[in-house]
């Protein structure tokens, strides 16, 4: 089944040149900055959102920290991050974009993360910056995950399997009355925040506790914001459901304000938010009511509003665990690469008969199997790795997991 992009789900997402963002006096004066041309498009696109999230008027002022993480060594391609400073007054998580900046002729063209653009972006920079998995993860953020209809998420609760003792401070928007209402706040147990599902972990804001989120594997993202004592992983790199972010506390590197140590935990997908209500996130059921903090979650009988223990992570439920299925190869392996291609590195050899779990599936190269069956099906991995559909025994021809 072909993959299409969807519309954009925000006002404007751009793919900003400096052309189309500043006005020039003449042939003399520089080209703007790729600073100011990430400003300019993050503004046009995310501008009215941080306003409204922040609760700013209409035509307040924003800052932005635009963070360039990887340049190409010819200088021609970068890929960073920027966010829009939370107002001290504000109880908010930031908004923030991945994004790319291409120099052609000498000024930037930038595409940002959720963008039809910006899937482009990831296809096309060069391997210096960009490896095969990573390049698929973000060029899937701006594809349809379908998701947003499913109340079961697929996601476990921010904390270490089976663990308790953890409460929440209700339901809320991201800024606490801001809509939709997409944030909690979790607080207590062992006060380890960790990964509600595998996926790719980036970085905002600087500093040495820095805002986090994860773009997972089965198509959601969430943010992770006032931790310290945070992992040492490497932008970009694959982490594991469960896998260390930082501890509870009140840290503020995009600015805002806190109130007692937690994690004010944020569910996206793509770059939009979307809300907690009726979603199933880690065994329990949340409920938004008409007030911010008012909600509540459900498992069973139970039932947990604001400050009330205890929460345990029940994990991810059925969505997150993928569909089972064996390789198939009576000749010999097969090859389990960093990327939906045929030449992209091969990262392991599984003989032929061993059972592996497909979280979602993309559209690559097409490869021929043991069948004399062709696809251009590639599932991929928990790992974050990819094999072809063309070498897995699903019984279907058709794709059996999500797409990605």
């Amino acid at each position: 089944m072909k993959r299409k992009l969807r519309p954009l789900l925000t006002a404007c997402l751009a793919f900003a040149t400096a052309a189309a963002t500043v006005a020039f006096a003449g042939p003399a004066e520089a080209a703007p900055s790729l600073d100011r041309t990430v400003t300019d498009a993050l503004s046009a696109a995310k501008g009215a959102e941080a306003r409204d999230i922040y609760e700013l008027a209409p035509a307040a002022p924003l800052s932005a920290l635009v963070e360039s993480n990887r340049t190409s060594a010819d200088g021609s391609w970068v890929f960073g991050g920027a966010a829009f400073k939370v107002p001290s007054t504000t109880h908010s998580g930031p908004v923030t974009a991945l994004f790319f900046g291409h120099r052609v002729n000498g000024r930037w063209q930038v595409a940002l993360e959720g963008s039809p653009e910006f899937a482009r972006a990831a296809g096309e920079a060069p391997a210096e910056i960009m490896g095969d998995g990573e390049r698929a993860t973000l060029a899937a953020t701006s594809v349809p995950q379908g998701a947003t209809t499913l109340a079961a998420t697929g996601l476990a609760l921010p904390w270490k399997a089976n663990g308790g003792s953890w409460r929440h401070w209700g339901v809320h928007g991201d800024s606490g009355t801001s809509t939709p209402y997409n944030a909690i706040d979790f607080y207590g147990g062992d006060r380890s925040v960790r990964a509600a599902q595998s996926g790719r972990l980036y970085r905002f804001c600087g500093t040495s506790t820095p805002y986090i989120k994860v773009i997972h594997d089965n198509g959601w993202t969430t943010g992770y914001y006032h931790t310290y004592n945070q992992t040492t992983v490497a932008d970009g790199s694959q982490v594991a459901m469960g896998a260390y972010i930082g501890e509870i506390g009140e840290q503020l590197p995009c600015g805002g304000r806190a109130n007692g140590d937690h994690v004010h935990w944020t569910l996206w997908q793509g770059n939009t938010a979307v809300g907690v209500n009726g979603k199933e996130i880690g065994g329990w059921t949340w409920y938004a009511q008409s007030q911010a903090y008012q909600g509540y979650a459900v498992r069973g009988s139970t039932r947990l509003y604001n400050s009330d223990c205890c929460l345990t992570n029940y994990g991810p439920g059925t969505p997150g665990t993928g569909v089972q299925a064996p390789v198939h190869n009576p000749n010999g392996t097969v090859n389990i690469r960093t990327g939906p291609r045929a030449n992209a590195t091969v990262v392991r050899a599984a003989p032929s008969g061993e059972v592996v779990t497909l979280v979602c599936y993309v559209n690559g190269d097409s490869m021929t199997g043991p069948w004399n069956n062709t696809s251009t099906v590639w599932d991929r991995l928990p790992d974050g790795n990819y094999v072809s559909d063309a070498w897995v025994d699903t019984g279907s021809d058709s794709p059996v997991v999500p797409a990605c």
